[in-house]
């Protein structure tokens, strides 16, 4: 499952994984789209979660949270 938005010029994009023992994990994309192109950052979210839902909204606010917070650009980084 995946969800796409924009956030303060940004678009988050929001995904949930099937663990194989169970739960979901997240992960969420940061984008900048500029005159150059797009620059991504990618970020992991360290918790489980039930259901996919939960995991998707905990992503859509772990990006606003960087996006607020000014992020440390780069390809991956661990949202510890």
């Amino acid at each position: 499952m995946k969800n796409r938005q924009r956030y303060k010029g940004f678009v988050i994009e929001a995904h949930a994984h099937e663990l194989k023992d169970g739960g979901l994990s997240a992960e969420f994309f940061i984008e900048e789209h500029d005159s150059a192109g797009v620059n991504v950052t990618q970020f992991y979210v360290p918790n489980t979660f039930a259901t996919k839902e939960c995991a998707v909204e905990a992503a859509i606010q772990g990006g606003r949270g960087k996006i607020d917070a000014g992020f440390q650009r780069g390809p991956t980084v661990v949202n510890g």
